[in-house]
Formats: structure tokens, sequence, C-alpha cells
């Protein structure tokens, strides 16, 4: 007679592959995290970003697809491959023209479209405040520290330093409100 813990177990197997696109998947939630606060530093248009998400997802996809052995299903396949493609090569992008960026620096003054706050999480402390800017036609949106929170709306203009990027989207490097 068998004992009746191994009834309970169940029989699944996990795959070499299951695990892979697991790490990958974590790994790229992290970096796409990460490449929240570096695209708020860089001024680059949201369609410029669609690119390297697409290849990513599909280099992904093909590798998921036919490379590793999982149990996942196609849609999770996709769902995986999407994150994890999409994820490592928005991060890629944004990073490497972030760390490669020119030392010349340029400073110039843009004045400030519109003003607000972000939403306060339930353990924040205070609204974020921001100011659109309009940089060189491409509108940007700056977030500043909490000191501004009531004062922002006083303010004119932004005095932005920046540097040309790897990829030459201008990375910045110092904000700073003018009145």
């Amino acid at each position: 007679m068998k004992p009746i813990s191994q009834y309970l177990r169940p029989n699944i197997k996990i795959k070499k592959g299951d695990t892979i696109v697991t790490l990958l998947f974590l790994t790229s939630i992290f970096l796409t995290i990460w490449s929240i606060s570096i695209y708020r530093l860089t001024i680059i248009d949201k369609k410029h970003l669609f690119a390297p998400a697409a290849l990513g997802t599909l280099i992904a996809f093909v590798i998921i697809l036919f490379r590793l052995k999982t149990n996942y299903s196609l849609f999770w396949k996709f769902i995986n491959s999407v994150t994890i493609g999409s994820g490592l090569f928005i991060f890629g992008l944004l990073y490497l023209n972030q760390e490669f960026a020119n030392k010349e620096t340029y400073t110039d003054d843009f004045p400030i479209i519109k003003t607000g706050n972000l939403a306060r999480g339930r353990k924040g402390r205070c609204s974020q405040p921001y100011a659109i800017i309009d940089f060189y036609g491409t509108q940007k949106q700056l977030v500043f520290y909490c000191e501004y929170e009531k004062t922002i709306k006083n303010y004119t203009k932004v005095t932005v330093t920046f540097s040309k990027g790897l990829f030459t989207f201008d990375v910045i490097k110092s904000i700073k409100l003018l009145q």
C-alpha cells in the first residue's frame, strides 16, 4: 500500500525552459521599472519606443516558441514574449542612450505649457509636482521634488541642461524652475 502523501503531490514536471522563462520574465519586470526612471530623463517620442518593443517581442517569441521547451500554452508564451522582449529591448535602448551620452552639455530655457501634481500613493508623503514643456517640438513631462508641490503654478519657465545620447535622443542632466 502506498503512502497517502504520494497521492497528494501533483504530478507536474517542471521543465528547464519554464525556469528560464520565469527568470527572464522577473528580470524584465525589474528592468522595465528601472527604464521608467530613465525614460523620465530622456527626450524621446513614444512612437520611437514601438520599434524596439515590437522587435524584442518578435525575437523573444521565436526563441520561446522554437528553442525553449516549456509547459506554457501559446497564449502565455506570447504574453511572456511581450514582457521579456519589449522590456529588455526598451531598457537596452534607453540605458545605452543615457550611459554613452556626449559629455558636452547644452542649456536652454523652455516655457511651461502646463503644471500639475501626480497622484499621491497610499504611502506617499506628497503629490509630486510636474511641468510639461515643449522641448524643440516634443512635449516632455518633468517631475520635480515635493518642495515645489504648492508653488509649481508660480513658475513660467524651466532651465534644462541636456546632452545628446548615443542614439541622438537628448538626455536631461538637470532641471531648474524659473519665475
